[in-house]
C-alpha cells in the first residue's frame, strides 16, 4: 500500500489540535466571565464538556451513515457490524479481507473487532521485554479511539473520502449536522480541522459505550456465579490457564482477579511466524493502494520506521467474541479456530508435521511461546469449547437472564490457507 506518513501526519496534527481545543474550552469554562461575553451568541460557543449521551448518539450517527464513503454505501458498521461483535459479517469478506466502498478495492488486513477497544492503553515499549504495549489497530499505530477513529474514513480502500473538505461537505448535508452545532458550537463544521476533531471526538465516545464492553459471555456469567461451565468448557478452561499446555495467560491475560472482567490480552505485540494468506485480493490490488503488488509483505508494527526491530509483530487481541470473528490473524489466514490452535501446537515443530506454509516474516519469530505447545487432540477441542463461551449475548447483565446470542461460532474444522497442504 503506499506510503502512510503524510496521512499518519495529518492525524498527528489533527490529534493535537484536538488536544488544544480541550484544553482551551476546559479553560475558557472555568475563568470568570469577561465584559464582552453576554453578548456572544451561546450558540457560537463549544460546550464546556458536551453530554456524554448526546455525544455518544453523534457518533452513532456517523458509525452508521452510508452517506460518508466515496462513493456512498459504506459505514464503519460496514466491516464492524454490532451482529457480528463490530467486526466484518463472514458472507462479506473475500479470503478474510473486507471490500472498500467501492467494492472492488480491498485492504490488506482482516478488520479486527471493536469491542472492548477502549479498553486499550495508549502505546509504551517495555523496558524489560522490549515489545510494544497498547495502541489500537493491529500493528498499533494509533494511540487512542480519536486517534483510530478518522483512519478509514480517509483510507482508498476503506471510506475512501480524498479529503477533510470533502467529508465535511456530506457532514452538512446529513440530518444530525445540527447536533455538532449543538454540542461543538456553530463554526466546527466550518473548518476541516475542527470538523475531524469533533467527528472524533463524538465517534470515540460511542466506542465507549456499554454496547461494546457489555461482559455479558457465558464466561462472565461463570464468574459471577450465575451459571456453570460444562466438562469440555471446564478443562478448555484448565487448558487455557496452565503453563505446561496451553499457557494462553502469558499474552491473553486473565488479570489479577483470575478472570473477572478479564480483557483476555496483555496488550503487547508479538511475532508468531505467521504464513502469508496468498488468497488474500490486497495482493492483486494496484497503487496506491498496494503498489508492491504480489511482492508485499506485512512487517506490522515496524511499518511505523521508529519501530525498527519489531517486524512481524502484531498486537494481540482481545479473545472476547473470538468464536464469531473469524476467519483469524491480521490477514485472515486461519478460517478457524481450530486451525489456529493448530498452528500454536504444532507450527514450530522440527520437521514440519502439519505442513505449514513458511512464516511470511521469519526473522524474529517466537517459537518460545506458540508452535509447539503439548495439546493434545481433547485438549485442543476442549480449548476452542471454552473460546466459545467468550461470545457475549449470552446473558442479560441487567436482569441475569438469557440474552440475544450473536452469530453462530463455526465449528472447529482444521484445514484453510495457511497450510501447503491440508491434513485431516
Amino acid at each position: 500500500m503506499a506510503s502512510t506518513a503524510p496521512v499518519t501526519a495529518l492525524f498527528r496534527r489533527w490529534r493535537a489540535l484536538l488536544l488544544c481545543l480541550l484544553i482551551a474550552v476546559c479553560t475558557g469554562c472555568s475563568r470568570d466571565p469577561g465584559p464582552g461575553d453576554a453578548a456572544q451568541d451561546s450558540a457560537d460557543r463549544p460546550a464546556a464538556l458536551p453530554q456524554a449521551d448526546a455525544l455518544a448518539q453523534l457518533g452513532r450517527a456517523v458509525f452508521f451513515d452510508t452517506s460518508l464513503s466515496s462513493p456512498p454505501g459504506q459505514s464503519c458498521a460496514s466491516c464492524h457490524d454490532p451482529a457480528w461483535a463490530f467486526a466484518t459479517p463472514r458472507d462479506r469478506m473475500q479470503a478474510g479481507m473486507a471490500p472498500g466502498a467501492d467494492g472492488a478495492r480491498f485492504g490488506m488486513r482482516n478488520p479486527p473487532t471493536l469491542m472492548y477497544a477502549a479498553f486499550s492503553p495508549a502505546r509504551r515499549v517495555d523496558p524489560v521485554r522490549g515489545v510494544l504495549v497498547g495502541g489500537l489497530m493491529h500493528d498499533q499505530q494509533a494511540d487512542s479511539l480519536e486517534d483510530q477513529a478518522l483512519r478509514p474514513l480517509f483510507h482508498p480502500a476503506e471510506m475512501a473520502n480524498p479529503s477533510p473538505a470533502a467529508l465535511v461537505a456530506k457532514l452538512r448535508r446529513t440530518p444530525y449536522a445540527a447536533q455538532f452545532d449543538r454540542l461543538f458550537g456553530r463554526s466546527v463544521l466550518a473548518d476541516p480541522g475542527t470538523a475531524m476533531q469533533a467527528v472524533a471526538a463524538a465517534v470515540a465516545a460511542y466506542q465507549r459505550e456499554p454496547e461494546f464492553a457489555p461482559f455479558s459471555s457465558k464466561f462472565d456469567a461463570v464468574m459471577d456465579g450465575r451459571a456453570a461451565f460444562d466438562a469440555s468448557e471446564s478443562r478448555g478452561w484448565e487448558v487455557f490457564r496452565d503453563p505446561r499446555r496451553g499457557n494462553c495467560v502469558e499474552c491473553h491475560a486473565i488479570g489479577d482477579a483470575q478472570g473477572r472482567r478479564a480483557l483476555f490480552t496483555d496488550f503487547s505485540s508479538h511475532n508468531l511466524g505467521l504464513p502469508p494468506n496468498r488468497s488474500s485480493p490486497y495482493y492483486r490490488m494496484s497503487a496506491p493502494v498496494n503498489p508492491e503488488g504480489g511482492r508485499f509483505i506485512d512487517i506490522g508494527v515496524a511499518r511505523d520506521p521508529r519501530r525498527a526491530g519489531m517486524e512481524g509483530r502484531f498486537r494481540v487481541p482481545t479473545l472476547r467474541n473470538v468464536a464469531v470473528t473469524s476467519p483469524y490473524m491480521h490477514n485472515g489466514v486461519f478460517a478457524s479456530l481450530g486451525e489456529a490452535v493448530r498452528f500454536y501446537t504444532t507450527g514450530c515443530i522440527a520437521g514440519n508435521p502439519d505442513g505449514w506454509a513458511a512464516p511470511e516474516v521469519p526473522e524474529g519469530r517466537e517459537c518460545r511461546k506458540v508452535g509447539r505447545l503439548t495439546l493434545n487432540a481433547r485438549d485442543s477441542a476442549d480449548l476452542v469449547n471454552f473460546m466459545y463461551t467468550l461470545t457475549d449475548g449470552w446473558y442479560d447483565p441487567a436482569t441475569g437472564r438469557p440474552g440475544p446470542m450473536q452469530v453462530a461460532p463455526l465449528p472447529p474444522i482444521i484445514g484453510g490457507v495457511g497450510r501447503v497442504a491440508s491434513h485431516p
